[in-house]
């Protein structure tokens, strides 16, 4: 019972709700009780005054006399007064009973009553138990009289409050009851249950993520609850997506790593019979030779980064100042080729220099270029033009197109591995990679603008100095 009282939220809510309205019971006990005991003295007022009426008004020979008499003792019995006198022109006239010999603890006059009662006075009736009376000082509605005077014992006003008290105890305990299980089954039936749940779904998926569990579609409640549950709905997808990511590119890893080796005597094959054509007598054919060397080259490195992505270990970058214009040209050579089409312009001055690993860099440049390119299959007027802009220490560049621009369904997630846009044919790894290697740089690459008119990708890399000028 403790384990449970102290581990389950609803048994916690129960007792912070029971609790709760016992908390405002309290507060409103004492002045309850104040007032009952104003009202009791008020209403011993009320019967001194009409009982004094009766008996002071007849005579000896009055035929209700015995009526009078039964009258004043059931006044008697109801108050608990044991003496009542009247105060007139300095006389007193005895009513009801003999002076008691008990001393006089405390003295109430009516005559001036506020509203509020005397607290202090009712703690003192409450806990009274033995002899003493409580002198009570009322007006007299008989005209000549000044006052009427009536002594009740203290103890027996003590007795009323303290039967007061337990009724209202025994009230306050079943109003605490009921409105503690209404507010609990609300709170189980809004907060608990549903939380219960939540928490179920959170131990399920971190104990076996990759297995759906069958469940109905996200909440539509409006309240925090519902987006609580809406997003870690969200979360899920966005993990198991995650998850699915991770395992391709791990596949993709062991798949690289069981090539790599034979690629990279194909490509050995390849850079040698580049070499030899670079020693040609011919210049054009030479100048076409060490061009496919550099190619060459740069696919050997991407096979031996393409392996170290897959494993986890990424190439650090070798930082030098960097012609961005040369890069640019470089680019625009190598896909020439490939998109006749595509009019690749390079608004980059030779002035404009940055701190870059080249290889790196032209790779950035190259995805971006090619993924345009390929955007803009079929279409006779492709675009592709670089630009800059200087702004403080950093060099921003602007790759911009005039394709059909991106899909709304990837914008979102667009530097993911394996998303897509429009070709088909990508495997979807060359912004992700393209935006590691730029971060890795000390840089920044973001999509400024996609749409039907075209599509603008930002490159910012460290501004550095000319070295030929130093």
């Amino acid at each position: 019972m403790r384990r449970f009282f102290s581990r389950s939220l609803s048994a916690r809510l129960l007792l912070l709700t029971f609790g709760f309205v016992l908390m405002a019971e309290t507060l409103l006990f004492v002045p309850s009780i104040a007032f009952f005991r104003q009202e009791g003295l008020e209403m011993r007022a009320r019967s001194a005054g009409l009982i004094a009426e009766a008996l002071m008004n007849q005579t000896s020979e009055d035929p209700s006399r015995e009526a009078s008499e039964m009258l004043a003792q059931q006044f008697m019995m109801q108050t608990d007064a044991d003496f009542l006198a009247a105060f007139q022109d300095g006389q007193t006239l005895l009513i009801l009973g003999d002076p008691p010999q008990a001393r006089i603890i405390a003295t109430a006059d009516l005559r001036n009553q506020g509203r509020l009662p005397n607290f202090f006075a009712t703690a003192m009736d409450f806990f009274a138990r033995g002899d003493g009376y409580l002198r009570l000082i009322v007006a007299s509605p008989i005209a000549g009289q000044d006052r009427l005077e009536m002594l009740v014992p203290c103890a027996a006003i003590g007795a009323d409050l303290r039967a007061y008290a337990g009724r209202i105890l025994l009230l306050s305990l079943l109003i605490a009851a009921f409105v503690g299980a209404l507010i609990y089954l609300s709170m189980l039936r809004l907060i608990v249950r549903p939380v219960q749940r939540l928490a179920d779904d959170m131990t399920a998926f971190r104990e076996a993520p990759e297995r759906r569990r069958r469940a109905g579609p996200p909440s539509d409640r409006g309240d925090e609850i519902g987006q609580l549950q809406r997003e870690f709905h969200e979360v899920k997808q966005s993990l198991r997506s995650a998850f699915r990511q991770r395992e391709r590119l791990a596949s993709l890893g062991l798949s690289v790593t069981k090539i790599n080796h034979d690629l990279r005597n194909v490509l050995s094959t390849a850079l040698l019979m580049a070499d030899r054509l670079s020693m040609h007598e011919d210049p054009k054919l030479a100048e076409m030779g060490e061009r496919l060397t550099r190619t060459v080259e740069r696919g050997v490195g991407l096979t031996e980064e393409v392996l170290e992505y897959s494993s986890a270990r990424e190439p650090e970058p070798v930082l030098e100042p960097v012609q961005l214009g040369r890069i640019v040209a470089e680019v625009q050579v190598d896909l020439r080729v490939a998109f006749p089409r595509v009019w690749i312009g390079n608004r980059i001055g030779r002035d404009v220099w940055i701190s870059a690993d080249p290889e790196q860099l032209h790779r950035i440049l190259s995805n971006l270029t090619r993924n345009a390119a390929q955007a803009m299959t079929g279409q006779s007027n492709g675009r592709v033009e670089f630009s800059t802009e200087i702004m403080a220490d950093t060099v921003i560049t602007r790759i911009q197109d005039n394709g059909p621009g991106l899909p709304d369904s990837v914008e979102d997630r667009l530097f993911l591995p394996f998303t897509r846009g429009h070709s088909e044919g990508s495997t979807g790894l060359g912004l992700s990679i393209s935006k590691e290697l730029a971060e890795r740089m000390g840089g920044s690459l973001e999509l400024l603008e996609t749409g039907p008119d075209g599509t603008t990708f930002i490159l910012g890399l460290p501004l550095t100095e000319d070295p030929t000028q130093s």
